[in-house]
Order: structure tokens, then sequence, then C-alpha cells
């Protein structure tokens, strides 16, 4: 069965989880337009407006998860590899909302870089595999479902009627073996019930052992589910000794008078970022303490509330971010409030 070879433009609108999209998103590049490009008009702003378009993600915020990930993909590629004590597994953990999703996807993406720059050029080469955890898995053919959607492969005849899926195991292994599948991103790991906990780890037990492919574990909690996972299947201690599975913390950024430096960087790099008329360096800086009130420091929150009230600047001619445009978001958290965060 044939597979996707390259992306298409159109790709970047597929989520990671199926290969074009995932490739689409390796692929992509972030520049921040030329303002003197746009002069400023009164005329209304289109939606395909490209300072509209590049304030929608701009470029990803290097915060010290997100550079230990770089660290741990190199020493994932170093240490690959035919090994007689297995491939090593890892955890991604933190709250919600901290960006835990976007270090995973670092993960992957700078081991494929290293795979690209290292090794010749091979458009079937598939590196990394990166897929949801399905919902109750019952078995070996649910567990395949998002591997066979990741890689293209057809497991339904009707998507329409209602014949269930075929059990993908075969050519999923296939896939892996024969073209170079050493690392499976595996995201939501907390999605899953205690009784599916066996199930999901046999599973990927069998994928890692059988292909050679290491896994990495994202989630809320990953690191306990994973090791609670472990000590059902087997007496023993679980992947990584006493200690249990090695884990990436991801955590809120802290901010405190005497505790800012690390969320100044942050914010520094998201000043750096803005393309607006009447912005000028620093101006975002000086909201730092505001900006951590409305996110407490959670990545999630403070890259959207920062990039649309950028999109807001622009639209309204503004061409600045205030406090007062800040408020005037729906991101982030309103005093006490839950109904008003997001």
């Amino acid at each position: 069965m044939s597979l996707p070879e390259t992306p298409d433009a159109a790709d970047r609108f597929l989520p990671p989880t199926t290969r074009a999209g995932w490739q689409a998103q390796l692929d992509r590049v972030i520049d921040p337009p030329d303002l003197a490009a746009f002069p400023l008009t009164e005329d209304p702003v289109e939606l395909d407006d490209p300072r509209l378009l590049y304030h929608a993600t701009m470029r990803t915020v290097q915060t010290p998860a997100l550079k230990k990930a770089v660290a741990v993909a190199r020493r994932l590629w170093l240490v690959g590899g035919p090994r007689s004590e297995g491939p090593l597994h890892l955890a991604v953990d933190g709250p919600g909302e901290t960006g835990m999703t976007t270090v995973l996807r670092q993960i992957g993406r700078t081991y494929e870089g290293f795979v690209r720059d290292r090794l010749p050029a091979d458009p079937k080469r598939i590196p990394v595999i990166h897929i949801n955890t399905p919902l109750a898995p019952g078995g070996k053919l649910d567990m395949s479902v998002p591997f066979a959607e990741f890689l293209g492969h057809k497991h339904t005849k009707d998507p329409e009627s209602s014949q269930r899926s075929t059990d993908m195991t075969g050519p999923v292994c296939h896939v892996m073996k024969t073209r170079g599948t050493r690392l499976v991103l595996v995201d939501g790991i907390d999605r899953l019930d205690n009784s599916e906990l066996k199930t999901a780890f046999d599973y990927f037990g069998y994928l890692s052992a059988e292909c050679n492919v290491s896994f990495v574990y994202c989630g809320i909690g990953a690191r306990e589910i994973v090791n609670e996972a472990r000590r059902g299947r087997r007496p023993g201690p679980p992947d990584g000794g006493a200690g249990g599975i090695p884990a990436l913390a991801v955590n809120p950024i802290p901010y405190s008078t005497d505790d800012y430096e690390l969320f100044h960087q942050v914010v520094k790099a998201l000043d750096e970022g803005l393309c607006l008329h009447h912005h000028h360096p620093g101006d975002l800086l000086k909201l730092a303490a505001h900006l951590h009130r409305r996110t407490g420091g959670y990545m999630k929150a403070l890259s959207y509330l920062v990039c649309q009230s950028a999109q807001e600047a622009i639209e309204t001619g503004i061409e600045a971010i205030t406090e007062e445009l800040l408020d005037s978001q729906l991101v982030g958290r309103f005093g006490d409030d839950p109904l008003q965060a997001w």
C-alpha cells in the first residue's frame, strides 16, 4: 500500500498526527513580514493579510523545557541503534496548558532534523511517528488505528458503513522496520483509564521491542502513568530503575520580585517577534507583570494572549499592545472568576 511521499502546501492544515501534516510542520518557516511593505492605511485589514497570518502563531519561544527537548533529542540520536538493553523511553510531564505538546513535538522535530542532516536524503524515510492516544483501546485493533492514520494506511473498507477497522499492526510494523522509524511520540497519555493501561502499554511495548523504537509519552502525570502501567505488567522496577521512567518536566514560568529573569526572557522573545508599526523594543517587556497576572506563566495562555492582541492592534490601527488591549482579550485569567479564564 502506497504512502504519501512529499508534503503539499495545503498539508499545513492537516494535523501533525498525519505524515503529511507532520512533514509540513517540519518544513514550515515563520519569518516576520517586512513592515515597510505594509504602510499604515485606513483601509480595512483583509483576513489573509500577511501580518495577521504571521501573528496567528509567531515563532516558538525557546523556554527552558524546549531547550531541554533539543538536548533530549540529541541524546536519543546518539544512543540510538540496537542495544541489548532495548531502546530508551521518556515522559513529558507537567500541568495542563504549559506547552507540553509543543515540547513533545520539539523532541520529534529535532530528532528528525538530525536524521535529515546526517543521513542521505530519502523521501521514503519515516524517522518519527506522532500519534494521539486512542480512546478506550480494547485491543490491538484500536491501538493500531492511530499508527495507520499517521502512515496513511486505509484501515476500513468504508468509513460510512458500520464495518469495523481492521488490525493494522502487521503493516505498521513493516513500515516502521523498512522506513527507518526510531521514535514514536504519544500525546494525551493521561486520557487512558486505569483499566486501559495494560492494553495500551502491552501494545507500545510490543512495537518497541519488535521495531526497536523509543517512545516519548506526553500528558498530565505522564511519568506516574507510565510507571504504574509497567508495574502492572511485570514485577520489578519500571524503566529508569528505582526512579522510574526519565521525565522532562514542563512547568509554568515563575515570576516574582526575586525570580523574574526567566519570564522576562520569554516576554522579551515575544517582544522581539512583534511586527507592529507603533511597537518599540521593550514595550511588551514593560507589561511583564501584567502578562504574568493574566496567564500565570502558562505558555499556551501567554502565546495566545500576545498573538491575539497583536492581531487586534493591526485590525484597529493602534499598532501597539497596551494593557487595555490585553484586558480586552478573552484569553487568560481575570481575577478569580474561572468562567473568564481560557
